[in-house]
């Protein structure tokens, strides 16, 4: 994120955001080096409370964000700069670009935050992740952190809410989609077990 976007953030949004949580849990399972924060996702609100716990390392933090169409770019273009985004196209069928530009963030020694199941997830039950934050943890040999987002009432999302953070966790392997597939299945059964 830029430093302007960071001293706002800090200065002024969280101290009302941080205001919507009733509690953090997890907080030790943080690494002090680069990481994958991946987070469910159910509300526009959630891009504010997911850096929460890592707001003294803003200036580290890189969104994975859609930009899907020319509309999502001209009225978010300017935020993603701000927050330093990684715009990915959903509907585009090769994504090596983001992940290559990920994997250089990560290599720099920051952070990714990104939500798995792709998209805000409305429903009671855990959709099926896709297994980008797998491969690029494999890629960048890092740990994903897991994040769980728990809000007061799920229809509709209520305040206040709490943050649960999960221990690491470690993959390896092939690239294959074999277990790229089981990486993703374990990764959101944790997320959704906090």
């Amino acid at each position: 994120m830029t430093k302007a976007f960071c001293f706002f953030a800090r200065k002024f949004i969280a101290p009302i955001v941080e205001g919507l949580v009733k509690e953090t849990r997890g907080l030790e399972n943080i690494p002090s080096g680069n990481f994958i924060l991946a987070s469910n996702h159910q509300s526009n609100f959630d891009h504010l409370f997911v850096p929460l716990p890592i707001k003294e390392r803003l200036e580290k933090i890189h969104f994975i964000g859609k930009a899907d169409n020319i509309i999502q770019v001209l009225f978010a273009g300017w935020i993603y700069w701000l927050a330093g985004t990684i715009p990915v196209n959903r509907k585009a069928k090769d994504k090596r670009k983001v992940l290559e530009k990920a994997v250089e963030v990560l290599e720099k020694g920051e952070i990714i935050i990104i939500y798995p199941e792709g998209t805000r997830n409305r429903k009671q039950k855990i959709m099926e992740g896709k297994t980008g934050a797998v491969e690029l943890a494999i890629r960048a040999k890092v740990p994903i952190v897991p994040l769980a987002l728990v809000y007061k009432d799920r229809k509709p999302r209520k305040f206040p809410l709490s943050i649960h953070i999960g221990k690491p966790m470690y993959f390896e392997g092939e690239l294959g989609y074999e277990n790229l597939r089981s990486g993703t299945e374990r990764l959101m059964k944790e997320i959704y077990s906090l």
